[in-house]
């Protein structure tokens, strides 16, 4: 058995870009890429820090990439495979996402 928590106008979210949700005391990314909506934990592996300090955009310049704001590190939004940067080769750690009655939720055991 699942719990899961709504992820609040997830179907709205523009291809390409990302927001930050909390959930109890952690924070998910959550990214629209290609019509899927993906989610990661909001942790940096270089030092499990939060991607972003603050509430600026968690892209880079580009909106291509995930950023890390701390070092740069760039992260694929599609996998969250470290690309450049001081973690290159490690990942963000992906969430599940689930579907019911049109709402997407964040799945947790």
């Amino acid at each position: 058995m699942f719990n899961k928590y709504l992820i609040p106008n997830a179907h709205d979210l523009p291809e390409g870009k990302a927001l930050n949700i909390t959930v109890e005391q952690s924070t998910f990314l959550v990214t629209k890429q290609q019509g899927q909506i993906i989610a990661f934990e909001n942790l940096c592996p270089h030092q499990n820090k939060p991607l972003n300090w603050s509430s600026e955009s968690i892209l880079d310049d580009e909106g291509d990439y995930l950023q890390c704001h701390h070092h740069g590190a760039l992260f694929s939004p599609s996998d969250g495979v470290c690309i450049t940067g001081p973690c290159q080769g490690s990942q963000l750690k992906k969430a599940t996402v689930g579907m019911e009655q049109g709402n997407c939720y964040l799945l947790f055991a």
